[in-house]
């Protein structure tokens, strides 16, 4: 998210922060007359956590910088441009040098050319040009205004986002028909390839679950025990349980996670649709009259919102009583402040090296672990003890009885799975939940 023109301030400064749940950074820019905020969280570049870092610039123009690992590594610079200030063609192409290709440039600029679909070029849209053409960068803006302006009731395009030429054939430029409240209509980004995103296949939902079908249809005939190697029976049962389950447990798309609002309800979203389809109305016919219409829906829809909020938190504080254990305390907490777990691949860095694909990711764990268990992590004494050891052959033969040599029984594997957590499936996609649900003859087949 980049956001620009946000707050005042009579200093400049430039710190990082990190939120409480440290899914996001928070890279921060403040100029006298304006400022600029830069948020990046959960790059939309891939649907990982991608790393960044602040990039620190050496100029008066309000900027902020970072640099993001997706597949490569990519400078994002935010900048606000005053529509009243002069500024110095120098101080923008020497912001532009000290940005590392490739690179975006997003901001509001106050500049209008026809380039990008205004009806007339101001001395700010030919700096503007000057850039583009001096530092052979793409403008991927397609026309669509980004701005209201209330008082003249109409609309222009003043944020824009440019690129390196290598970057340009990858990235969209869309904009949003709502305003959200404010004067500018965001502007969304996105990228076109697949840079190794992270997707998943539809799960089994075990509340809709037809447990009675699916312990009638998991059969396990004798016959399947009867073959000579280990791994064809294995395999032939993994047949039978998972399509015992394909027939009786339904499943359910692992999407992206949409974040739940426990205040949202039928009169909000209703209240937020006529809102929505008076603007429309208004931004085809901007008159006056459509204007009022538009505002009064605008005021219903933020006091149904709040109104709604107010009887979510009620709702919520009664909610909780002496007897609500710790975790279902917790579980509403951060419901009610809108924060939910999210998996993603976690971020590895060694020396200076930024890992952020799962096959990186499983190198440097396993050379990791590798290293910690290899000889040349043990101290020469040890070293001398074991090589003792290992001269004496180890003799399995005995005709002494040792619990651990016997055969499992139905008691232990009841017991365990009683205790077992319900964890991510292997490989096989046989989950605990399912082996629970299996007749007494079949659990005696696992045996």
């Amino acid at each position: 998210m980049s956001v620009s023109s946000s707050m005042r301030s009579t200093s400049r400064d430039f710190l990082e922060v990190s939120s409480h749940n440290k899914d996001t950074s928070v890279w921060l820019c403040a100029e006298r007359h304006g400022g600029i905020i830069c948020v990046w969280r959960r790059m939309f570049f891939t649907s990982l956590d991608v790393p960044s870092s602040a990039f620190p610039l050496l100029t008066s123009l309000q900027a902020v910088a970072v640099r993001i690992h997706s597949t490569s590594l990519i400078t994002v610079c935010c900048l606000y441009l005053p529509p009243n200030a002069i500024i110095n063609q120098q101080d923008l192409n020497n912001l532009v040098d000290q940005l590392h290709a490739p690179l975006v440039i997003l901001g509001d600029f106050n500049g209008h050319s026809t380039l990008w679909g205004s009806v007339k070029t101001n001395p700010r849209g030919r700096q503007i040009e000057q850039v583009l053409s001096d530092h052979c960068l793409c403008l991927l803006n397609n026309n669509e205004p980004t701005y209201f302006h209330e008082p003249t009731r109409s609309f222009h395009t003043l944020d824009l986002a440019i690129c390196s030429p290598s970057l340009f054939p990858n990235l969209n430029l869309s904009v949003e028909k709502d305003l959200y409240n404010s004067d500018h209509f965001p502007v969304i980004l996105s990228h076109d390839s697949d840079t190794g995103g992270k997707t998943f296949p539809p799960t089994y939902s075990y509340s809709r679950a037809d447990w009675a079908l699916f312990t009638q249809l998991a059969v396990i005939p004798d016959a399947m025990f009867k073959t000579e190697r280990v791994d064809t029976a294995v395999q032939e049962v993994t047949n039978v349980l998972i399509a015992a389950a394909d027939l009786s447990i339904p499943k359910v798309s692992s999407h992206s996670f949409q974040r739940y609002k426990p205040w949202w309800n039928t009169d909000c979203q209703t209240a937020y649709k006529n809102q929505r389809k008076l603007w429309g109305i208004f931004r085809r016919y901007p008159t006056t009259e459509n204007l009022l219409a538009f505002k009064k829906a605008k005021a219903n829809a933020r006091r149904v919102k709040r109104q709604s909020q107010k009887q979510s938190w009620i709702r919520y504080v009664s909610s909780l009583t002496s007897s609500t254990s710790s975790k279902q305390l917790w579980k509403k907490v951060k419901a009610a402040n809108g924060i939910y777990r999210e998996f993603s691949f976690p971020i590895l860095q060694t020396s200076n090296l930024v890992f952020s694909s799962p096959d990186e990711i499983a190198n440097i764990l396993g050379e990791t672990f590798q290293s910690v268990s290899s000889t040349a992590s043990y101290n020469s004494r040890f070293l001398e003890i074991k090589r003792q050891a290992e001269r004496t052959p180890v003799n399995f033969s005995t005709r002494s009885f040792f619990p651990y040599n016997c055969n499992f029984t139905m008691t232990e594997l009841k017991k365990a799975l009683v205790q077992a957590h319900n964890t991510s499936p292997g490989p096989d996609g046989i989950t605990y939940t399912m082996l629970r649900h299996l007749n007494p003859p079949q659990g005696a087949h696992l045996l």
